[in-house]
């Protein structure tokens, strides 16, 4: 396991003390928030919301604000951003640039929202960002700026944050201006929130492994493994292993994985995690057997039940022993693999058909017979078979089809 994952998120507050919003803010430690880049910073923050922690993990339903210049608006990053979450707290250093203007004008009207942040209003704020007044819908405004420049928003329809509310007398403040939200360490200090981090290669692994999930082309899948050559070499050493025997001669990772079918593939990504050392405190060579016995348990009983859900009964069983190969919770590990809602039910509730069988391969494990009975039961499965299925439950990877 790699380093940990950081970030900061702060209240912003209803005049009642309900959250209205939060913001979210860069951190590369839980004391430190050494920023050498705006932009990276802003997009550090929003992949650590949506690919590792989760949207609705962090945000509880609720929308972010986070930080962004002009750099940030500027890449064609900032489209790939869900809307409906985000709201971009604008940061510029002096005037809106025409280029600007035009661009958050065109997220405007693509349905983005826009907050000017935090600043001392006053005419100067005012001049530097009145080209794209029409398209701001929040102002921060530091608690510090003279009452009388809130007069400058008088003709605006934008909601006022009072920002910096550090004590009671500065609450009292805020309030008697009448702005429409509060944040401040009165109320709460920025919480900083920590994740594990997967290493580089099992992040390629489980990118590769979500890919194929989601019913890529081969092209697309051939552009994947190309940017991850360890990979793609370990690939090749598996065919060669005497599992695969192929009769023509092999010249490329696309014929490769086109011989070698999407369902092994997945198969192979997966176990390959099992396989490699992880450092101290973790048994893989015990989690690699019980991986390889539940999923082959998975696979025959999917077989009997409905043959479109092998690969995703495979798939639960894989991902069932992660937590423990990486000493994370199974919550953590969903958000991070962002696998699909079917899949995450299955292991977080054990709900639906994958969830059933789930169930049913952790009270084989654990001699559940009530469970065991009420599985077979249900589905109307033979003892003959199920017999037959847990004796074959030790043949490798290369005997799952």
């Amino acid at each position: 396991m790699a380093n940990n994952i950081y970030i900061a998120k702060q209240p912003i507050l209803k005049k009642d003390g309900d959250v209205f919003a939060y913001e979210l803010l860069y951190r590369d430690s839980e004391d430190t928030s050494n920023i050498k880049n705006r932009k990276q910073a802003t997009v550090s923050v929003l992949s650590s919301v949506i690919n590792k922690f989760g949207i609705d993990n962090l945000l509880s339903n609720h929308k972010a604000f986070v930080k962004a210049d002009e750099e940030f608006i500027m890449h064609s990053i900032v489209n790939t951003i869900p809307k409906e979450y985000f709201i971009f707290s604008l940061q510029f250093d002096e005037k809106v640039s025409p280029k600007a203007v035009k661009k958050v004008k065109k997220l405007y009207e693509d349905g983005y929202t826009f907050a000017i942040n935090d600043v001392i209003l006053d005419k100067n704020v005012m001049d530097n960002y009145k080209d794209i007044m029409e398209y701001i819908s929040y102002v921060k405004v530091d608690i510090d700026t003279p009452a009388d420049n809130y007069s400058l928003l008088n003709d605006l329809d934008i909601e006022v944050i009072s920002t910096k509310v550090e004590n009671s007398e500065k609450e009292k403040t805020a309030l008697q201006r009448d702005v429409d939200y509060l944040q401040g360490y009165f109320f709460c200090k920025p919480a900083v929130k920590k994740q594990e981090k997967f290493d580089a290669e099992v992040e390629n692994v489980i990118r590769l492994c979500n890919r194929i999930m989601q019913d890529c082309s081969v092209d697309d899948l051939v552009d994947e493994f190309e940017r991850s050559p360890v990979v793609s070499m370990q690939l090749l050493k598996f065919i060669n292993s005497g599992l695969f025997h192929f009769r023509q001669k092999l010249s490329s990772i696309k014929q490769v994985l086109t011989l070698v079918g999407k369902t092994k593939l997945t198969q192979w990504l997966m176990l390959m995690i099992y396989s490699t050392p992880r450092g101290e405190g973790v048994s893989n060579e015990v989690l690699f057997e019980r991986v390889k016995s539940r999923t082959y348990i998975m696979n025959e009983i999917a077989k009997i039940i409905d043959r479109s859900i092998v690969s995703n009964a495979y798939f639960v069983g894989v991902i069932s022993l992660m937590d423990a190969l990486f000493s994370i919770s199974k919550r953590s590990l969903m958000q991070q693999l962002n696998v699909d809602k079917e899949i995450k039910d299955a292991i977080l509730k054990k709900d639906g058909i994958l969830g059933d069988i789930y169930s049913f391969v952790l009270a084989l494990e654990s001699f559940n017979t009530e469970t065991i009975d009420n599985f077979i039961e249900k589905y109307n499965i033979s003892k003959e078979a199920l017999e037959q299925i847990t004796l074959n439950a030790s043949k490798d990877l290369g005997n799952i089809e």
